[in-house]
C-alpha cells in the first residue's frame, strides 16, 4: 500500500512515533541497538557489520566517543523529532502487507520491499525503513486500519522520496556468512567428479 496523501502520512507518523517511544522505553531495545552501532568508519570496516552511525545521518564518531554520546542524545525527543522531519519530507510511505501471516507469505514480502526498494533506486529515489507500528504488536492492528486492511499483518513500513545519499553501511561477503548445507552436516558431502 502507498501512503502518499499529507494528512494519511500525519496519522503513520503519529503510529510510528507511538512506536518509537515505546521502543526506546525498553533498555533491552535500546541496549541492542547501541550494541550495533559502528560509531567510527574503521570499526564498521573491521566488523563488516551493524549499522555506521553516518549511514543513518549520524555523525561519524571516534569509537571511545560514540557510546558516551548516545547515552545523551538518544532520547524520545529527539528521535521523534527526527523521524517528523523525515516524514515531512518525504514523498510517500510504502507499507507492505502480506495475504496471510506465515513464512510463506513472509518471504513474498521481502521479495515485494526488495523490488520496490530496487525500483526506487532506478527512479532516483532513496528509501528508509520506519518498522516502528510492526516492531511493537500492538500497533500493528491500527497500521493494517490505517491503510486500509484490517485483520491483515502490515510487516514492512519504508518511506521514500527525494535525498542526497548517505553512505552505505559495511556488509561481510556472502562467503563469510554461508555454509553450505554439507559443511554444516545436513547433507552429504558430493564425491568429487
Amino acid at each position: 500500500m502507498l501512503v502518499t496523501e499529507r494528512p494519511q502520512m500525519e496519522r503513520l507518523r503519529d503510529l510510528i512515533l507511538a512506536g518509537n517511544t515505546a521502543q526506546i522505553g525498553d533498555p533491552a531495545f535500546v541496549a541492542e541497538l547501541k550494541h550495533w552501532l559502528r560509531f567510527s568508519p574503521n570499526v564498521a570496516l573491521r566488523t563488516g557489520d551493524g549499522l555506521f552511525s553516518a549511514a543513518s545521518g549520524n555523525p561519524a564518531l571516534p569509537e571511545w566517543m560514540g557510546p558516551w554520546l548516545f547515552d545523551r542524545v538518544f532520547t524520545v525527543k529527539a528521535e521523534a523529532d527526527r523521524y517528523a522531519r523525515q516524514i515531512a519530507t518525504s514523498a510517500g510511505i510504502a507499507v507492505v502487507v502480506g495475504a496471510e501471516a506465515n513464512p510463506e507469505h513472509w518471504v513474498k514480502v521481502g521479495r515485494a520491499c526488495q523490488r520496490f526498494a530496487l525500483q526506487a533506486t532506478a527512479l532516483g529515489l532513496k528509501c528508509s525503513f520506519l518498522n516502528q507500528p510492526v516492531e511493537v504488536p500492538g500497533l500493528r492492528a491500527d497500521l493494517a486500519s490505517l491503510v486500509g486492511l484490517p485483520g491483515r499483518r502490515p510487516d514492512i513500513v519504508m518511506r521514500f522520496g527525494r535525498r542526497a545519499a548517505l553512505p552505505f553501511s559495511a556488509r561481510r561477503s556472502v562467503a563469510t556468512v554461508m555454509v553450505s548445507a554439507a559443511s554444516a552436516g545436513i547433507l552429504p558431502a558430493r564425491p568429487a567428479m
